[in-house]
């Protein structure tokens, strides 16, 4: 094991702001404040001339915290009498818009806070045309913040540090984060830094709708499970209206369940639905879990509670007027901070758009909740919705905006409309941040209608930065960047870091007797991905594909670092860092650079779990793959043509090149055994282990069928890196993670490209992130033991 334990539950970082697309670090000004920042950064914006060297913004509609929706819109400000000005609400300007049909197209919002009523929708009426697209964006040098939120006011200081505020429950939707000036924090929960582990699921001897899965004659149940001792109270303040709840991590998942009831003398807690039932779900014994939302364990600065039992002791009514409490941090007052939580389910829906640009806007505070059954969850979170929506659009660009503060994913692109250029779609030089799920969504799971012409295609997602996700639900496989049954995409250039699983999934089919799914000719190329995993979640990909029997796929320059899976259930696994996936084919990955995973640098799974008897033929040429814990490559199946492995530098410190299933037999035809570079074929790489002990590679012998260990020049006999060598690679210092490659490198002889990795990335980073709180324990990498 080659982490440590690092708590970091709940510390406090350096306060989060609310970036303005196209705005450096530029905090959100409140709703009745015009100031903002430039797009490199200078100056303050206010008035209706702008800030020194920012000039006035023209545009046919102006929309301003101090505007109103029954003026005439076209002023930037109020004018003297107030009889006119610019309009007050986006949604108002989208109709004004959509009513001048002669080309007035171009609508500026002022710096401040824009608090939705609803999500504002769009739909084919509103759209833009080739020639004359409609362009909403920020006023030069303003920051201008829509928000799903409700601004908090009302705070009293109760006792101490305790502060609470009442809350009609007619005037809020019920909530689950809340916002300090910028800054998530987060709820109570019955444990501080550290997880509860279950004592496995319920049983029962006959099937119902809950219990859904036989094992051993039995039934197994996905809506309760034992726990231990007093893990789980009975009597917690408004468990009756399903407020606490259980964060059950399973493998890749983790669902969000909410408490019914609780047997303590069985030592059984009940859930209002069911987790996802399947065989990797459930309650799996001595698997983590959370109790989130404990109004008795409300003990902690930083930490909120709303209470909307409004008929104690009872707690069977939440009609009336709640009371949120705040325990103030040192230095914090309450009453004059900007608290936000969030009301609105979404912030923007639209269908069948075509031609519209956004630019220059934050969108933040949605209000995504799991449902009164709870979230079973199941990979990549496809219940959970997204901030901004796109259904059957095209040409839709959202270019230097940041999306932050979400409880859901951010940005979703589902079906699409017509493909008049390429790309279609776009997002780009923006920040994403904060993310209650994922980042960037394009395209669904498969759902057997889906057409090649009818899926999400063409979206360029490229310079943006996606970082801190998962805050909410931290499942996936990939969700800074999530493509599913979608072709012909590009992710390039991104930054994607801070994720509790991999940073960039394509694909949504297993196995090739599934056949051919849609997400092929996808490239993703010049990426820096890192800090994943955490120890959160198991079995992710810093980069991974889930593309059966596809082709055109391209992983190429890319750099990944530092991914951590889960060591601390006992059955915790795979922090991969290149991951094809079951049925994974035709892939090619070129020109990355792979470095410190605490599993497998590079892993390809079996064909199919019903068949494995399918060639892929994925090429891995020309990568560096460095301290992979406890091998370079795993292999999944036993399948022909499973991979070519050319031209890699392998580079490791203890265990061997190999790990997983590297058996040379005709397993689904004679059973005999067949020449293992029918199976797989490694050439021409460089093997080197730091602390000078020669590789070992593993098969099964041919004679007696058995594992077997081999020595590079007996592993050559066989047919396999006959050419390869097991030297130094002369880093320029790997220590300091630069792997170029010094003047006289041996990998150079074999046919090694030089390539730069420093070109992985943003080209430009305009926009700037903060250090987002974590939402978990986590177990970071131990950079000494590399």
């Amino acid at each position: 094991m080659r982490t440590r334990l690092i708590a970091a539950l709940l510390v406090l970082l350096s306060p989060l702001v609310l970036i303005g697309c196209g705005s450096s670090n530029a905090t959100s000004q409140s709703s009745n404040s015009n100031s903002g920042h430039s797009h490199d950064g200078g100056g303050t914006g206010g008035g209706s001339g702008g800030g020194s060297g920012c000039g006035s913004g023209i545009a046919d509609f102006y929309v301003a915290p101090n505007g109103n929706d029954n003026w005439s819109g076209t002023l930037d400000a109020p004018n003297s009498d107030s009889s006119d000005g610019p309009f007050a609400t986006l949604d108002h300007a989208r109709g004004a818009v959509q009513g001048e049909p002669g080309g007035k197209h171009t609508v500026m919002i002022r710096g401040g806070n824009y608090f939705l009523g609803a999500p504002v929708v769009f739909n084919a009426s509103d759209s833009g045309s080739a020639t004359s697209p409609i362009i909403y964006e920020n006023y030069p040098c303003e920051a201008p913040v829509i928000s799903g939120g409700k601004l908090i006011t009302g705070w009293k200081n109760s006792a101490g540090n305790v502060w609470t505020a009442p809350l009609s429950s007619g005037s809020y939707q019920d909530f689950e984060a809340l916002f300090y000036n910028g800054e998530r924090r987060y709820r109570p929960r019955t444990t501080v830094g550290g997880y509860l582990y279950n004592a496995g699921p319920v049983y029962q001897s006959t099937e119902s709708a809950n219990c859904g899965i036989q094992t051993g004659g039995q039934w197994e149940c996905f809506d309760r499970f034992y726990f231990s001792g007093n893990d789980v109270a009975a009597n917690y303040h408004s468990l009756a209206l399903g407020d606490v709840e259980i964060l059950d991590f399973e493998k890749w998942t983790m669902s969000r369940m909410r408490l019914q009831s609780v047997d303590s003398v069985n030592r059984i807690a009940y859930l209002t639905g069911p987790t996802f039932q399947w065989v990797d779900n459930g309650f799996v014994a001595g698997h983590r879990y959370l109790i989130e939302n404990v109004k008795e364990a409300l003990n902690q600065p930083g930490q909120w509670y709303v209470d909307r039992c409004t008929n104690p002791p009872a707690c069977s009514s939440s009609n009336g007027t709640w009371t949120l409490t705040y325990l103030a941090q040192a230095g914090e007052t309450p009453a004059t901070a900007e608290i936000i939580v969030p009301q609105q389910s979404q912030l923007i829906v639209a269908y069948n758009l075509q031609y519209v640009t956004f630019s220059g806007l934050t969108f933040a505070h949605d209000n995504w909740l799991p449902p009164a059954t709870g979230l079973g969850d199941q990979q990549g979170i496809p219940k959970v919705t997204a901030a901004l929506s796109f259904n059957t659009s095209s040409n839709i660009t959202f270019d230097s905006c940041t999306i932050a503060h979400t409880q859901g994913w951010g940005i979703e692109f589902v079906g699409t409309g017509p493909i008049n250029s390429k790309p279609s779609n776009q997002v780009i030089n923006s920040a994403l941040y904060d993310l209650g799920a994922g980042g960037i969504r394009i395209g669904a799971w498969p759902n057997g209608k889906d057409t090649d012409a009818t899926v999400a295609q063409y979206v360029l997602a490229q310079n943006n930065v996606v970082a801190g996700g998962g805050r909410v639900q931290p499942s996936g496989i990939g969700t800074g960047i999530w493509v599913g049954n979608s072709h012909h995409n590009t992710i390039t250039h991104n930054d994607v870091h801070d994720f509790y699983s991999g940073a960039i999934s394509v694909g949504f089919t297993y196995g090739i007797s599934n056949g051919a799914g849609l997400a092929h000719d996808n490239m993703v190329s010049y990426n820096l991905v890192y800090n994943l995993g955490q120890g959160v979640t198991s079995d992710m990909g810093g980069i991974y594909f889930a593309s059966s029997a596809t082709t055109g796929n391209q992983a190429l320059n890319n750099v990944v670092h530092d991914v951590v899976h889960n060591w601390q259930d006992s059955d915790g696994y795979g922090g991969h860092g290149l991951y094809f996936d079951q049925g994974t084919s035709n892939m090619v990955a070129r020109n990355n650079l792979v470095y410190r995973t605490s599993s497998a640098s590079f892993f390809n799974n079996l064909s199919d779990a019903t068949s494995d008897t399918y060639p892929q033929n994925n090429l891995v040429d020309n990568n560096i793959f460095a301290l992979g814990d406890p091998h370079t490559i795993q292999r999944g199946g036993d399948n022909p043509s499973s991979f070519t492995f050319t031209h890699n530098i392998a580079y490791f410190d203890h265990g061997m090149p190999q790990g997983g299933n590297w058996s040379c037999y005709d397993v689904g035809g004679s059973g005999q055994p067949v020449p293992c570079t029918t199976r797989f074929l490694l050439d021409n790489n460089l093997y080197w282990n730091t602390v000078g002990k020669s590789p070992i590679f593993m098969t099964t012998d041919p004679n007696n069928h058995q594992p077997t260990d081999y020595t590079l020049s007996e592993w050559q006999v066989l047919g396999e890196d006959v050419h390869s060598k097991n030297l130094d690679p002369l880093f320029a210092n790997p220590t300091g993670d630069d792997y170029s490659l010094l003047p006289g490198s041996p990998a150079l002889s074999l046919g090694f490209v030089p390539f730069d990795p420093s070109q992985a990335g943003r080209t430009t980073q305009t926009l700037t992130v903060p250090t987002v709180p974590a939402a978990f324990p986590l177990q970071l990498m131990d950079l000494t033991n590399f």
